[in-house]
Formats: C-alpha cells, sequence, structure tokens
C-alpha cells in the first residue's frame, strides 16, 4: 500500500484551480522533495494531503483512505508558525503541544506521560538542553527543530514539510536537515518538503516532484533535475551544471545544488 496516491487530482478554491490534473504516487518510507516556483501550488498540495484544505476533484488517498480519515496518521509543519510568542511558553509546552490537543488535555494538565515524550522527542532533535527555555528566545533553527519535535510527538505515518529551511541561516539548514535524516533513517517516516533549497536534502530526497500548477516532472532526482525540465519551469536562463558527479542548477534567483553518489 502507497503512502500517497493521487490520480488526476485538481485542487480549486471557489472553483477556480490551483493544480490541475495531478498524478502521483509516493511509497512509504520514501521521501518526495516538492518544488516550483511561487505560486506553483505546492502548499496547496500540501493542505490537501493534510485534509486543511478540502476543495478538490480527482482521486487521493492517503494510506489507502481519504485524506480526512488518515488525519491522525499526518504530521504537519507549516511554513510559518501559529505560536502567539508574547505568551511565555516553554519549548516542552510547545512539543507537548501535539501530544494533548488531538486526546482533548488543556495546556494546563498536561499529564506526565505526555510530559515524558516531549522530553523524547526534544532529545530526539537534539535539544534536551532547551526544553526549560521559552520558545520566543531560541534561535531560528532551534525553533523549526522544536515544531518538528511537535509534529513526531503524534507518532505520524506521514510527515508533511512545508519550507523547513526558509529564513534559516546556513548552518541552521545544515541542523535541521541532518534531524529530517535521522527521522528516514531511525523512524522510516514517508515525508513530504517543499523547499527553494534543495541542495540539503537531496541526499535524503528518493522522489523529485516539480510542478508549476500542473505536474512538470516526477522521478528520481537524476531524471528530473535536467537543463530542459529546470529551463520549462524557471525560464531558459536556468541550467543545470554537472560538476564531477554533482549537479548544479541554477534558477535565477534559486539555487538548487545536487549530490554525489550513484549517479544523482
Amino acid at each position: 500500500m502507497a503512502a500517497i496516491t493521487a490520480e488526476n487530482l485538481t485542487i480549486t478554491y471557489e472553483g477556480v484551480p490551483a493544480v490541475e490534473g495531478v498524478t502521483f504516487e509516493v511509497e512509504r518510507g520514501e521521501t518526495l522533495l516538492l518544488l516550483g516556483p511561487n505560486g506553483a501550488g505546492k502548499t496547496t498540495l500540501l493542505k490537501t494531503i493534510a485534509c486543511f484544505h478540502r476543495e478538490y476533484r480527482g482521486e487521493l488517498k492517503v494510506f489507502d483512505m481519504p485524506p480526512c480519515e488518515a488525519r491522525e496518521l499526518i504530521g504537519y509543519v507549516p511554513q510559518s508558525h501559529s505560536l502567539n510568542e508574547r505568551v511565555p511558553v516553554t519549548a516542552l509546552e510547545v512539543v507537548a503541544m501535539g501530544g494533548i490537543y488531538k486526546r482533548g488535555f488543556s495546556h494546563f494538565k498536561i499529564p506526565k506521560h505526555v510530559l515524558e515524550k516531549a522530553e523524547d522527542a526534544l532529545n530526539f532533535v537534539g535539544l534536551s538542553n532547551v526544553q526549560g527555555k521559552l520558545f520566543r528566545e531560541l534561535s531560528g533553527g532551534q525553533k523549526q527543530r522544536v515544531l518538528l519535535a511537535r509534529a513526531l510527538i503524534s507518532d505520524p505515518k506521514l510527515l508533511l514539510l512545508d519550507e523547513p529551511l526558509s529564513a534559516l541561516d546556513p548552518s541552521a539548514r545544515a541542523e535541521v536537515s541532518n534531524v529530517l535524516g535521522k527521522i528516514k533513517r531511525e523512524r522510516g517516516i514517508t515525508m513530504v518538503i517543499t523547499t527553494h533549497d534543495v541542495n540539503p536534502l537531496l541526499e535524503i530526497g528518493d522522489k523529485v516532484m516539480l510542478i508549476n500548477r500542473r505536474l512538470i516532472a516526477f522521478g528520481k532526482p537524476e531524471e528530473v533535475l535536467r537543463d530542459s525540465v529546470i529551463k520549462s519551469v524557471y525560464g531558459p536562463l536556468a541550467r543545470v551544471i554537472p560538476v564531477e558527479d554533482r549537479l548544479f542548477c541554477i534558477t535565477g534567483d534559486v539555487h538548487l545544488h545536487g549530490h554525489g553518489g550513484g549517479g544523482r
């Protein structure tokens, strides 16, 4: 059974198509890197898989169920968190939120077993030393890892991440990328990750999907990251430069680096 199956999927907002006629399949345990220019429909697709947006036609199944029936199996990390940073919540409390709201507990009565699980999740993402710090006092990279821990506490089978590396400095991007690699290796969770900078993620990417409202290309990284494919989305100045066993993709305002090994 595939983790995600989409066939002739068209997603609309008030009847206007945002994504049209997309067909693809993601197997269990795979990581799909979702690329495309701004306005291409990447976030719309992610939100539809997560059951936050329900206006679509065609077939969309998550673990062979409609998305809304599979919600308990899905973890979602948006591009921008909705936490009010004026409220003094600790990193541990933020993570615990992922384990209490679905179960009807209030924030002020977090069960001990949920706190223990939150501690384990923070430890997994390498932040056991900040659990008592206020979330607002953390660096951007630390906040992103806390949000990853919050998504992991509910033991999802599918993790959807919208631009998890955006607005981070190179060091923080490396830290978050390392955690995503650890999730893949040690948890085997299926992931769909939207990104403008594919470089730090290609080592964990099994498939790449390039969309611009419609499906442009889908397949292994070396199949999608080709000159003709990239130019069709980012224009004639875009190109892919092979450097030894790596690819370097120039898309104007976006730079997508390749990785070595296995001919990718």
